[in-house]
């Protein structure tokens, strides 16, 4: 009986104590307002605090264990931190309530997507960042975007006033159909204005070079974002886009040594044009995303005039008045007031005074150059004569250039080179393409002279196009000019990284001059692209 008695007591302390500690638990939970701490955790995912999201996170989690509302808020954090798995855990326990189910329905979904390709990505790490890649396709990439990174992160740095403490995440992704949906831009956006990379959800998000024929200016895309993943946690998010992409812009190949900002013949030319018919896209119109504009004519001409912005604000008190600019924006003022501020006159004023500095440039104005299309999709390292003629507009122009391939083929250099000069008066654009047949000719008939001053201008006017490395250092390996021939060929790899070519003919002048080091890293590298991807290569260089 005195047994029965005493588990009863004791079941009865038992319920006491638990209805005790649910009470505490109830009574903290209403102290600490949990709804309130998510939405400042949210807060702080906004302003890109992912450091401070990530305490709010664990404190709830403490609080409110079970709260469908915390599972959320962790899984989207963790997806923030890269850490997919974890947040996919996270955001399935948080669909069993009906207050945040369809929310975390869509965001797991979403997560969910990405994490098919993202479950294949390999790591490696440099000092700074944390490089992510499919290994069976990208490999390759790792070997030159580490190195530039950490070059833009000192560089950006010192320019911009801002070192970031967490590693920082980039993330390659293979293929358009997966970068479109990180990237939440649908394939027309991409393709109209060229964005092939984005920093966004606390990382560094690129498509392949593989992804175009040629490749795009990768590294200095890289270079890019970083600068948006500066501002972005240096300012809280703070920044217009106008700001954020002119200093992005302005700063993208700012990690080359001893580089000066310059603005591209392409996007110079654009500008002179705008200048003349007084045509331009205001700031209003570049929000929310220059990549929502419409015609990829307008997206460049918005970067040509922001590049320009931020160079009129250098014009006015170099880097110390930029980084007061974001400071003030820091601190919580307005951007149009902290320029204001900083410059000393009104914002409208500064509008107008920028204005008059682009009149007053003497901007060139290149009939013919054109902006080059942005294609994703997969395709062949190596461009072929049927290929490149293909991306030439002008039907008369093609005929000409197929004629030209055809001489060519059969040694008859001098009569293709006066099927391309035909080809070239035709074609109405310039054309990268025709301009690199050409020279080719030029070279197998040995006029080298004349192959140098058409790929140079070639350069000039598209330095994202590939074939203009190669061709250049196919000439100077002719001529005997063989580190020339092997820092042109070397900057090839800067807009497509795939290509064989490069790797032999690097192989064959690092042999001549007797470099061993070198020459053994390009067998290296050569293996690597040749290993997944395994292409048929011609012995010339790309057309």
């Amino acid at each position: 009986m005195m047994k029965r008695k005493a588990v009863i007591l004791l079941l009865l302390l038992f319920v006491v104590l638990l209805s005790r500690e649910k009470e505490a638990k109830s009574r903290t939970n209403e102290f600490f307002d949990i709804p309130g701490e998510i939405a400042y955790g949210e807060e702080c995912l906004n302003a890109w605090q992912v450091e401070e999201a990530k305490k709010v996170a664990e404190k709830v989690r403490l609080l409110a264990p079970e709260d469908p509302h915390v599972y959320f808020f962790v899984g989207k954090v963790r997806f923030y931190e890269g850490r997919y798995e974890e947040s996919l855990d996270f955001l399935k326990k948080a669909q069993k309530t009906p207050g945040v189910m369809q929310q975390a329905e869509e965001f797991f979904h979403f997560v969910q997507t990405i994490y098919q390709t993202a479950s294949n990505f390999k790591e490696i790490e440099s000092e700074h960042f944390l490089f992510r890649f499919v290994e069976e396709k990208d490999a390759i990439l790792a070997e030159y975007a580490l190195d530039t990174l950490e070059s833009a992160y000192k560089v950006i740095g010192g320019d911009l006033g801002y070192f970031p403490r967490e590693k920082i995440l980039v993330e390659v992704y293979p293929d358009a159909e997966s970068f479109c949906t990180i990237s939440t831009l649908t394939q027309k956006e991409i393709e109209t204005s060229g964005a092939v990379a984005i920093c966004l959800f606390n990382r560094l998000i690129i498509t392949s070079p593989r992804l175009q024929p040629r490749g795009y200016e990768w590294l200095d895309t890289l270079a890019h974002e970083y600068v948006h993943y500066v501002i972005m946690k240096k300012t809280y998010n703070r920044v217009p886009v106008w700001l954020h992409e002119g200093l992005a812009k302005y700063e993208e190949n700012r990690w080359i040594d001893d580089n000066s900002p310059t603005l591209p013949v392409s996007l110079e030319s654009l500008l002179a044009e705008a200048v003349e018919k007084n045509y331009f896209i205001t700031f209003e119109q570049m929000h929310p995303s220059l990549a929502k504009l419409e015609k990829r004519e307008d997206t460049a001409l918005a970067f040509a005039q922001v590049f320009t912005s931020i160079e009129y604000l250098y014009h006015l008190g170099g880097y110390p008045l930029i980084t007061a600019i974001l400071d003030e924006i820091k601190n919580g003022m307005d951007a149009k007031e902290a320029l204001s501020s900083a410059t000393g006159v009104p914002f409208n004023t500064f509008e107008e005074n920028y204005l008059q500095y682009l009149k007053q440039k003497n901007l060139r104005r290149v009939h013919g150059i054109k902006i080059l299309p942005t294609i994703l999709k997969e395709s062949s390292t190596i461009v072929d004569d049927l290929e490149s003629v293909a991306e030439i507009e002008v039907k008369e122009a093609k005929k000409f250039a197929i004629l030209g391939d055809l001489l060519r083929r059969e040694g008859l250099y001098s009569a293709a080179i006066i099927e391309y000069e035909k080809a070239f008066i035709r074609a109405k654009n310039i054309s990268p393409q025709i301009q690199n047949k050409l020279a080719m000719a030029y070279i197998q008939d040995t006029q080298y002279s004349k192959a140098e001053e058409v790929l140079k201008t070639a350069l000039e006017y598209y330095p994202e196009y590939t074939a203009t490395y190669i061709s250049l250092g196919e000439l100077y390996q002719r001529t005997g000019a063989y580190q020339t021939a092997i820092n042109f060929l070397s900057r090839a790899n800067r807009v497509n990284p795939f290509n064989p070519v490069v790797y032999r003919n690097l192989i064959q002048l690092y042999t001549k001059v007797e470099d061993k080091e070198n020459a053994a890293n390009e067998m290296r590298r050569l293996k690597m692209v040749t290993r997944f991807h395994n292409p048929t290569t011609p012995e010339m260089p790309e057309k």
